[in-house]
């Protein structure tokens, strides 16, 4: 039995993806921010990399997303390709929103906040850590809250991003309360007022 393990040992897949974890210190949200950077070791920065933002990155680490990407890879269903989750915090209901306007209650007062520190500090930190001068092109992705604010910059950023994924979003966040008696769910849901009165991008992907 013990050969049989031992024969079955140099069968084990090597993994190509690392996870450079950073902390990414941000005067506009006033704390450090986690963030994990996936990449193939097979790759450098000169390969033309696609990059690929995410929200919520504390949940790629429980997901293993490195296993995920690494299966994707060996499929050669993806290109060169760069992954940075962001960790959110406790503040992540007004960290994600819409940046240009609040829900009824008030949430995503920090939002805005957050669009400043993804474009005048996360995207600068990772071209200088991995000696990157420009990507092949940019997406951004989110589950729920994240999914949402992954959309609003997206879309209101369409020189900047190709695609967003948009993963059980948020699509609900509305500026009047459902319960109020001039609630509309044709107008007064955000997202859905931004691309009905937004402009056409046809480069741009959704998922």
């Amino acid at each position: 039995m013990p050969f049989v393990i031992f024969e079955h040992m140099g069968d084990e897949k090597i993994s190509t993806v690392v996870v450079g974890n950073h902390t990414v210190k941000s005067k506009f949200l006033q704390r450090d921010v986690k963030v994990d950077c996936y990449v193939n070791n097979t790759f450098t920065a000169t390969d033309n990399l696609s990059l690929l933002l995410v929200n919520d990155g504390q949940d790629l680490v429980t997901m293993k997303f490195e296993d995920i990407l690494d299966e994707l890879y060996d499929g050669g269903e993806i290109g060169p390709l760069m992954v940075v989750s962001m960790h959110c915090s406790a503040d992540r209901r007004n960290e994600y929103g819409t940046a240009k306007i609040l829900d009824y209650n008030g949430r995503g007062a920090k939002a805005a906040l957050y669009n400043q520190f993804v474009f005048e500090e996360l995207l600068p930190f990772i071209r200088k850590e991995y000696s990157i001068t420009s990507f092949k092109d940019k997406s951004f992705a989110g589950f729920s809250l994240g999914g949402l604010c992954a959309l609003d910059i997206v879309w209101n950023h369409p020189h900047e991003f190709c695609k967003a994924g948009v993963f059980s979003g948020s699509l609900w966040w509305r500026d009047r309360d459902q319960d109020d008696p001039e609630f509309n769910e044709e107008t007064d849901r955000i997202m859905h007022r931004q691309v009905q009165q937004g402009g056409y991008y046809p480069w741009l992907k959704f998922f």
